[in-house]
């Protein structure tokens, strides 16, 4: 079973990176804290940058330094062709970032099991987010979101999703489930909510004990200690949990707010 998990996504730059390290250091955490780098086909390609993506030039430092911290790197990446990701890993890996270390999260397609093999054989762990969305509302994220085969989050079926996994099983290791795609839509974790009722199926599904759970969308500092309690009452020991959007104000992360995620994370399990 992969070791569980909190994680801080969209960091941009080593004074974010050196800010959360010294939260850790200072709080004396005991548990992974991941950090996620968005890159994209064209931050890779073009040399594109958002707020929330690190100059691509720059990678290899931060998963060094990140490494080097006592952190885990996350590549949480984006593309809309399947044919475009080998490719992509090649570039990532050139630029200095270490597979073996690494989780790999994919953020747009399913990949296919080809790809996913050739994933593996690079020595990523490969956080894989199944195919579920608020798809009545136009900020459901990326139109691949909004296909046939995405599961909606309000009146969706968990074995479609659970059929997602089962089929990629032998070369993932966590599962993500993010109805929110960056749109900061609240998880609904009541018994009968497509979360829970997923998360169950995946639990009682012997072939799946190996993967870990991972939830996001939504969490804030005010949020996390009650939503990470709920998840560990359904799924002991089984659930990471990651934020992007909750940690930020005026798009712009501020390290207060991860502050408090992390010590109300760490409250969770203490109390």
């Amino acid at each position: 079973m992969p070791e569980n998990f909190v994680s801080v996504s969209g960091i941009s730059d080593r004074k974010q990176l050196a800010g959360i390290k010294r939260i850790c250091k200072g709080e004396n955490f005991h548990f992974p804290v991941v950090i996620g780098y968005q890159v994209s086909n064209k931050s890779i390609n073009q040399l594109t940058q958002n707020s929330r993506q690190p100059r691509f030039a720059e990678l290899g430092e931060l998963d060094r330094e990140t490494r080097e911290y006592g952190l885990i790197t996350a590549i949480h990446y984006y593309t809309k062709n399947n044919k475009t990701i080998i490719g992509d890993l090649e570039r990532i890996i050139d630029a200095g970032v270490e597979p073996s270390s690494a989780l790999l999260q994919f953020n747009t397609l399913p990949p296919s099991l080809e790809v996913l093999k050739s994933v593996n054989e690079m020595g990523f762990k490969v956080i894989f987010k199944v195919a579920v969305s608020n798809k009545q509302s136009p900020q459901g994220g990326y139109a691949v979101w909004k296909g046939e085969d995405v599961q909606d989050v309000k009146n969706g079926e968990a074995m479609p999703l659970v059929n997602q996994v089962y089929e990629r099983k032998d070369f993932i290791d966590y599962i993500m489930f993010d109805p929110s795609h960056g749109t900061n839509l609240d998880l609904d974790l009541g018994e009968n909510s497509l979360a829970i009722r997923f998360g169950k199926e995946i639990v009682a599904t012997r072939d799946l004990d190996n993967i870990g759970l991972v939830y996001a969308g939504g969490i804030k500092p005010a949020n996390v200690e009650r939503l990470t309690k709920t998840l560990n009452s359904f799924f002991p020991n089984r659930i990471s949990v990651d934020i992007e959007s909750g940690v930020r104000i005026n798009d712009k992360l501020d390290l207060d707010l991860v502050r408090k995620y992390l010590v109300k994370y760490k409250s969770a399990f203490e109390n």
